[in-house]
């Protein structure tokens, strides 16, 4: 069997763990195939040519017949190969351009030629792949990326929960009180509307979030729990294990997360439709549930808030394609996606000297989101400067590997402090984020106040979910749009997100911290209810 480097596919040791054993070889392991078509795009991602040939209209049922087309092909020769080595076929989804396999990984890693290792990183213990894969040259110019191999968790903040102070103590917001800091409308009908949050590795109480909806005087939302699968049930077989239910209890970090991108979400939207997509806690798992939702049929999800990432140096090239490719399909779809920016400053949380942006909110897809706090820890007259407090704030800065995106190609956008280049600026926007006033969330009965990126993300996806609900047709890639509505925002000019000197400063007009800034968000919304769809 001839075998070729899969582009993209190395990985180097992770440079913040230590190696600590090997796999278990007859550990069993489920992988994901992904597909591309044989040429290369033409477009550099983001680029105006690139966002228009994305935006042209396509219905799903449109886009699975092209796909069987151009990808079924591919997806027979793996299934043969798979034949051939005993390798189990778990599913073909020629629509999400997907094949699942599962195998030991002795197996596995002998026809991939994959070296795969248990490192530990103070946290946990994850098993990792390193160096290239290699693929068999009859499949490898339709496969763009292969996950599974490693389990590592994305990033998981250090909790930054508090109690609140005493009864009536004042402390912290409710999500419908910063919702009208900013002239979020929370009179509208959105009942027509379905927004999804990915829920990585936890889960929530129902009685949690009836208990803030309550405190916030709201009507609750439908909230539909969806867990994601890893494939469908085999015929003739058993189903196949989840990756992802609503475990609460299961995992403290991920519940916080859960509980606050719900209940600000709830918050915002009574009477909507709220569909919450279960997932394992790793990259091939936060792949899978965004493509899931995004090709959810009986949903049919408009905006989707996710609140997870990592520093984009965590994610190999094959790894980030393949999300990209997931990201080009909600743009397809006209399905907003958005990601918070990370709260580690610029860093990203390591300390290699270097600044780093979290990735996936750094794709030319997404609409990355950053976070501010109050200017000498006022309220809302005060203003608001850049959300740093030593140990935390906001991400944002310039990526390693994306190019600049059409639509933030007349910005001055500074250097990069790596290595002097310019590229995709990340945040887009921002909104609070810090633990001063902080939000108000119930967690297992107690209200405790949050902070975080991982806030800012359902906020926006909130606003945007009113400005659709107000359209005949949903929004969809809404950066375009949003940049050239800059006037909508207040930018927020005082500030830094540095790290010992590395990092970036506010400044008028976009910034490496905030973005285009806060809204104007009774202005935007109104904008963004008359845009056309597609904006380029």
């Amino acid at each position: 069997m001839q075998r070729v480097e899969l582009a993209g596919s190395y990985r180097a040791p992770p440079p913040d763990a230590i190696h600590v054993g090997e796999v278990d070889p007859d550990e069993r392991i489920v992988l994901t195939f992904y597909l591309k078509r044989r040429t290369p795009d033409t477009f550099q991602p983001g680029s105006a040519g690139d966002l228009a040939r994305l935006s042209k209209p396509i219905t799903r049922q449109a886009l699975a017949a092209q796909r069987r087309r151009t990808h079924g092909r591919a997806a027979a020769r793996i299934k043969k190969l798979a034949a051939q080595f005993h390798v189990t076929v778990l599913d073909i989804d020629l629509l999400q351009r997907i094949v699942t396999l599962q195998a030991t990984a002795r197996l596995l890693t002998d026809i991939l030629g994959a070296t795969l290792r248990i490192y530990d990183d103070g946290r946990c213990r994850f098993r990792t792949r390193v160096g290239p894969l290699l693929v068999p040259k009859e499949i490898a110019p339709w496969t763009r990326a292969i996950l599974g191999f490693e389990d590592r968790p994305l990033f998981r903040p250090v909790p930054r929960l508090r109690a609140l102070a005493g009864v009536g103590g004042g402390a912290g917001l409710w999500p419908t009180e910063v919702a009208a800091q900013y002239g979020i409308p929370l009179d509208r009908d959105v009942s027509k509307i379905c927004v999804g949050i990915i829920a990585l590795g936890g889960g929530y109480l129902k009685t949690d979030l009836d208990q803030a909806l309550t405190a916030m005087g709201r009507e609750a939302p439908v909230v539909i729990d969806q867990a994601v699968t890893i494939a469908p049930a085999v015929p003739g077989g058993a189903a196949a294990p989840l990756t992802g239910s609503n475990q609460f209890g299961h995992d403290a970090v991920a519940d916080e997360e859960i509980a606050l991108d719900l209940q600000i979400i709830a918050g915002l939207l009574p009477k909507a439709r709220v569909v919450v997509y279960f997932a394992g806690n790793n990259i091939r798992n936060l792949v899978g549930a965004i493509s899931q939702a995004i090709f959810d049929h009986v949903n049919r999800p408009q905006v989707l808030s996710v609140s997870w990432g990592s520093a984009e140096l965590f994610w190999s090239p094959s790894a980030r394609d393949a999300m990209q490719g997931v990201l080009a399909d909600a743009k397809r779809l006209n399905v907003t996606v958005l990601f918070a920016a990370g709260d580690q400053l610029a860093t990203g949380g390591l300390n290699d000297g270097k600044a780093h942006v979290w990735f996936p909110a750094s794709s030319p897809y997404a609409l990355g989101c950053g976070g501010t706090q109050p200017a000498d820890g006022g309220g809302a007259a005060a203003g608001e400067v850049v959300w740093s407090d030593g140990s935390s704030g906001t991400g944002g800065g310039i990526s390693d590997v994306f190019p600049v995106p059409a639509y933030q190609a007349g910005l001055a956008l500074p250097p990069s402090v790596n290595d002097g280049a310019l590229r995709r600026g990340v945040p887009d926007v921002a909104a609070a984020a810090a633990g001063n006033p902080g939000y108000k969330v119930v967690l297992n009965g107690a209200v405790v106040i949050k902070d975080g990126t991982s806030a800012v993300a359902p906020l926006w996806a909130g606003l945007i979910a009113i400005a659709n609900a107000g359209r005949d047709t949903p929004l969809g890639f809404v950066n375009s749009a949003l940049y050239a509505n800059a006037t909508l925002f207040k930018p927020i000019e005082q500030g830094n997100n540095r790290v010992d000197g590395t990092g970036y400063d506010a400044g008028r007009g976009w910034n490496a911290c905030t973005g285009l800034g806060v809204p104007k968000a009774a202005e935007l919304i109104a904008a963004l209810t008359a845009a056309p769809v597609a904006v380029v």
